[in-house]
């Protein structure tokens, strides 16, 4: 069988002739420049806008860091642009401010749960604000006593007043969540000290146990009104053991650490807030003899399943470089502790029959200034000198109690009695800190001109000296 071709009904496609090329045009060697400096304009403000974006993010990421401080980048920042500023935040920029870390130990047994519900309402045995200054690079922690007597923030709540302690479990139970606790918690920090908290950090017994013991114990040099003698110690209130912790050089495991640092038989609450304080100190120490920090992916692998935290992940990195930073240098703070012998809390039992703790208003206010210090005041001291004459310790007291209780000074003491002056003066020794000795010209009345610089290195010299003179009077009266 013989096969037939078909043929297509389209019409065979025929060859289209292009039409000529167009002859290309040489740029002259000037365009040819001109095409180059535009190119190369247009890469360096992309460059540059990327830096300037790039030094506004960085202090976002890392607290206290500014891109502008690398020496490849300064010649470039000094630029400026109105545009384009590459400029690090201002002093009182909010990514610049310091950061406050709500630390609180609930009182679980073992084998106890604490999920995200009702039953999760623990009794927060240990209260801590640790608060870091990312401009003067400063760390310390304020201890709260666990039977201040405070007003309630919650106006829903049953009771106007309670214990500290009990603020957490009493939001955690009428929420069912454990956020509900902290912000219960965080809303009468403000009301009764006016502290703002930006995270938390919430663990257990278990927890302290299991971090201590990962930095293969701590060691802590206890204090003799610290010690404790053989105390018959159980951590589920089954199991005891004899404990003891003599005054001197100690090993303690987790184990043993949480034993110290919740015990009070023996003495009181207010003792146990020092244990425990000597327990962090111990063992942040040993995280940076461990160079722990340098690892913020490897810490939160390790111990994210042991606390219980609202600080996101991406923030770690530079709240450990923060923490780097401070080298260690924890300042440590109870509000149990008395002021120039004047006691700052007093037992007291409620109508309900609760033995608790009064608190002084004047003493509180002095501890919080000297735990939340502005950046220009950090580490300062101000000597203050009587040049008015009879009667001018009085005044030079009213000053000091002034600058101490109300603006917030660390340290202010009284020097030796100068001769008879007119007027008062300020004299600044240490340069750097003209911000400190403006603002006391200020409060003062003193026009910042009348402050007598004398450029000094010498560190035993105080800062700012004000000597009073017969002019005086004191801020406010």
């Amino acid at each position: 069988m013989t096969g037939r071709v078909e043929r297509s009904p389209y019409q065979p496609a025929r060859a289209v002739a292009r039409p000529p090329r167009a002859a290309r045009t040489l740029l002259s060697p000037s365009q040819r420049l001109l095409f180059v400096l535009a190119l190369f304009t247009f890469s360096l403000a992309s460059f540059y806008s990327s830096l300037a974006l790039l030094a506004r993010v960085t202090p976002a990421l890392f607290p206290g860091r500014s891109l502008t401080d690398l020496g490849i980048i300064r010649p470039l920042a000094s630029l400026n642009t109105p545009l384009v500023g590459i400029t690090s935040p201002g002093q009182d920029s909010v990514l610049r401010k310091r950061i406050n870390l709500l630390v609180l130990g609930v009182d679980k047994r073992p084998g106890y749960q604490f999920e995200d519900n009702a039953n999760s309402g623990y009794l927060t045995d240990t209260i801590m604000v640790a608060t870091i200054d990312p401009v003067a690079k400063t760390s310390a922690v304020l201890s709260f006593p666990r039977d201040l007597w405070i007003d309630v923030a919650n106006p829903r709540a049953p009771e106007s007043q309670r214990r500290i302690n009990q603020s957490f479990g009493d939001g955690v139970r009428a929420t069912g969540s454990i956020k509900g606790g902290i912000e219960e918690l965080k809303a009468d920090l403000k009301l009764n000290f006016g502290i703002e908290i930006d995270h938390y950090v919430i663990l257990d017994f278990e927890g302290v146990e299991l971090l201590v013991d990962a930095l293969g114990g701590i060691d802590v040099d206890i204090p003799p009104d610290l010690a404790v003698a053989p105390w018959y110690y159980s951590d589920d209130d089954i199991h005891a053991v004899w404990v003891e912790f003599p005054a001197g050089p100690n090993h303690l495991d987790g184990y043993h650490a949480v034993a110290f640092g919740r015990h009070r038989e023996y003495d009181s609450d207010l003792k146990r807030v020092k244990r425990q304080q000597l327990v962090l100190q111990a063992a942040l120490a040993k995280a940076f003899q461990l160079d722990m920090l340098r690892d913020p992916a490897g810490l939160w692998n390790a111990y994210a399943s042991t606390v219980k935290t609202d600080i996101p992940y991406a923030k770690f990195p530079g709240y450990l470089d923060l923490l780097r930073s401070t080298n260690g240098r924890l300042r440590t703070y109870s509000l149990g502790d008395p002021v120039n012998d004047v006691p700052t809390v007093t037992g007291f039992t409620t109508a309900g029959g609760a033995a608790v703790l009064a608190w002084n208003p004047d003493n509180v206010q002095y501890w919080l200034n000297q735990v939340f210090t502005k950046a220009a005041y950090s580490e300062s001291n101000v000597e203050i000198q009587n040049g008015y004459g009879p009667d001018g310790a009085a005044r030079a007291a009213a000053l000091g109690r002034y600058l101490a209780y109300v603006k917030g000074l660390p340290t202010v003491y009284y020097g030796p009695d100068a001769p008879q002056q007119p007027r008062t003066t300020i004299t600044l020794y240490h340069v750097d800190r003209r911000v400190l000795a403006e603002d006391i010209a200020k409060w003062l009345g003193i026009p910042p001109s009348e402050i007598v610089v004398v450029p000094s290195t010498d560190t035993a010299l105080p800062d700012v000296v004000i000597t009073i003179g017969r002019d005086f009077k004191v801020p406010g009266t």
